[in-house]
């Protein structure tokens, strides 16, 4: 008597879950029971239906679970994948934020250096200008505000009056030499 079982059955049977394997390690104990000469088959046969009902929820019952933990290890695969390709992400706009930063300090860095150089060539310009010209004297300057110039008008007309005599007598003494 051949039992056949298939080209694949140890890659099947390995990768059964333990359950399956003990329902058909179980199912065929039961068998070997039938042909034992002491065995009632009234009896077997009552047995059999019900144990083969029972393996079968069984079986169903160990498939499930193994579907479910492939699928919680497929969901775990999934989650590390996003973590890790977030952790990456993350590295990478780490990086790219020191980049960044690191242009950001060399263009202050030359600016700086700009304005510095700008401003040894301004204070040259400045010295330069400053050397073409002479101080003006320290003596009290010239002040033309009304305050300081105050003359009545009468002052005035009598300055004209005797600026013009002045006058008339320096015509007269020329009319007399002539």
């Amino acid at each position: 008597m051949t039992l056949n079982v298939g080209s694949d059955f140890k890659q099947r049977w390995l990768t059964a879950p333990q359950a399956v394997r003990q329902t058909f390690m179980d199912d065929l104990y039961r068998i070997c029971e039938v042909l034992q000469p002491e065995t009632n088959l009234q009896n077997w046969i009552a047995q059999d239906q019900r144990a083969q009902q029972q393996s079968q929820n069984t079986i169903e019952q160990a498939y499930a679970n193994l579907k479910a933990r492939l699928i919680e290890e497929a969901r775990q695969r999934r989650q590390l994948a996003l973590e890790k390709k977030l952790e990456q992400q993350r590295a990478e706009q780490a990086a790219y934020a020191a980049q960044l930063q690191q242009d950001e300090a060399q263009r202050f860095a030359e600016q700086t250096q700009t304005l510095a150089i700008m401003r040894q060539s301004l204070d040259h310009e400045i010295s330069t200008y400053t050397a073409r010209y002479q101080k003006n004297p320290e003596f009290p300057a010239l002040s033309f505000n009304k305050a300081a110039l105050s003359v009545s008008d009468d002052q005035i007309l009598s300055e004209l009056e005797s600026v013009r005599l002045r006058l008339e007598l320096e015509a007269e003494t020329q009319i007399e030499q002539a």
